[in-house]
């Protein structure tokens, strides 16, 4: 069984409970995920079941948030389900400084997670190491904010939609958008909207999940990876490539090319000099 299942994960359960749920349905341990979730999080989770697995590393993309965030406290975890470590009661900024505020992210390009994330550093995660009550040195990271869409303003709280590159953390920008507001803020809610050319609206909603059995719900490689141009290969075409040789392409073809064989997809290929398309991941024939 391969292919790529969107659910619509809710709150209250980690993604590695979704994970663990799908590889029990489907009875294989073969389940990868394109980008975890909070608990605390919902909306769009995007699995990669049985051979698709080796597809994700051309699924990691630009996400879409939509996220809530509250002026005059902050804690430990940058949301509100942390402990407070400082609070105010300062009048709500007007809507013009809200949106200055936040339609500024856009220019942020450097980011330092934060301690109650799953990045490693010295083989920890550093929520393990925080709920150690430790803190550890954390190099900023770079980032990108494509777009901050403020959708309302109410009083010490605003709503609004993030894009932005993969390992931008969205708690952390909340944070920042305080920072420069001059106070303590924290995330409230957070939902992806949407993950590189997937859509929440794609998903299978959790009331789904027993009827569906996920396996209904698969996406083959046509389906999950039509973001990306496809070349049908001649047989010929085809035994070259099965051995990591290049083919010929359009003279002006970019980036990453999907190379279908027989109807099913045989590599990945990178677009290089003239058009030839280079295998860059092989699949079995």
């Amino acid at each position: 069984m391969t292919g790529i299942l969107l659910l619509d994960k809710p709150a209250g359960m980690t993604s590695h409970d979704v994970v663990a749920k799908v590889r029990k349905v489907l009875a294989t341990r073969e389940v990868g995920h394109a980008g975890t979730l909070d608990p605390q999080a919902t909306g769009l989770l995007v699995l990669a079941v049985g051979g698709a697995t080796r597809w994700l590393p051309w699924l990691l993309a630009s996400k879409t948030y939509r996220t809530s965030l509250r002026l005059g406290l902050a804690t430990d975890t940058e949301d509100v389900w942390g402990v407070p470590i400082a609070q105010d009661e300062a009048p709500a900024p007007g809507e013009a400084a809200w949106r200055g505020a936040l339609e500024g992210l856009t220019r942020l390009t450097e980011q330092v997670p934060p301690m109650v994330s799953a990045l490693k550093v010295g083989g920890r995660r550093l929520y393990e190491l925080a709920r150690e009550g430790r803190s550890v040195e954390r190099a900023p990271r770079p980032v990108s904010i494509t777009a901050v869409r403020v959708l309302a303003v109410r009083g010490q709280e605003a709503d609004l939609d993030v894009d932005c590159g993969p390992g931008t953390y969205v708690r952390s920008l909340c944070v920042e958008a305080g920072r420069r507001l001059g106070r303590p803020a924290c995330m409230t809610s957070l939902r992806r909207l949407r993950s590189g050319a997937f859509d929440v609206e794609q998903a299978l909603p959790p009331e789904r999940w027993a009827a569906d059995g996920f396996g209904a719900a698969l996406l083959g490689a046509d389906a999950a990876l039509a973001h990306l141009p496809c070349k049908g290969l001649l047989p010929s075409e085809a035994v070259d490539v099965s051995f990591g040789r290049s083919v010929a392409g359009p003279a002006e073809a970019q980036g990453t090319w999907r190379l279908n064989s027989g109807g099913r997809l045989l590599a990945l290929a990178q677009a290089g000099p003239g058009g030839r398309l280079q295998p860059k991941k092989v699949f079995a024939a």
